[in-house]
């Protein structure tokens, strides 16, 4: 078997990735079933999803894969192909759109994919600071922030960070700095270095 699918397979913490998957598929079934609350389980859907993401560097192992030959570069690169998992079941329900929910596919991409990739680059950090389980910290910030938006633009009338709809040109430039963010994020932590 090759090497990386070995280490991948054994390495991940697979169930609560899984887990947050599934959670974003109920959350899909829903929204094809009432796509009325397309408002509030849209954010909903890209908080499971972000949450499956910052499961990727989980590894109870770390301070002994940490110091393997093969070297952490390769562990942590390895790791952000499971990235792929939550990406692309992002990518699904945005693309079909359930429910015929007016979203704007290419604002909710990059919206997704920011988020995402944030996510990930803040887990490899977290890992490359020999944290074991940066998505049991992870996860919960994630799912939060991804919501409060929406419970904060209900109570103070302002404009939605998840518009249904148009993607006004304000709501683009916010995700394209996170977008932003999220690659400064991600270089700094999958740089090549002594470190774990």
């Amino acid at each position: 078997m090759n090497a990386r699918l070995w280490y991948l397979r054994r390495g991940v913490a697979w169930l609560p990735l899984s887990g947050a998957c599934g959670a974003a598929a109920i959350v899909t079934v829903i929204l094809a079933w009432k796509p009325e609350d397309a408002f509030l389980l849209a954010p909903a859907l890209l908080a499971c999803c972000a949450a499956a993401a910052a499961f990727a560097y989980d590894e109870a192992a770390l301070p002994v894969v940490a110091v393997t030959p093969r070297g952490a570069g390769w562990r942590r690169a390895n790791r952000l192909a499971v990235t792929l998992v939550p990406l692309t079941l992002w990518a699904a329900v945005v693309t079909l759109r359930p429910g015929d929910v007016a979203l704007s596919r290419p604002g909710w991409l990059l919206l997704g994919g920011a988020t995402v990739l944030l996510v990930v680059g803040s887990a490899a950090l977290a890992s490359r600071r020999l944290v074991p389980t940066p998505g049991a910290l992870l996860a919960p910030v994630v799912a939060l922030t991804a919501v409060a938006p929406v419970t904060l633009s209900g109570m103070f009338s302002w404009g939605s960070l998840y518009p249904i709809g148009d993607f006004p040109d304000a709501v683009r430039t916010v995700w394209l700095g996170v977008a932003l963010s999220a690659a400064v994020v991600c270089v700094v932590a999958l740089r090549p270095g002594v470190r774990p």
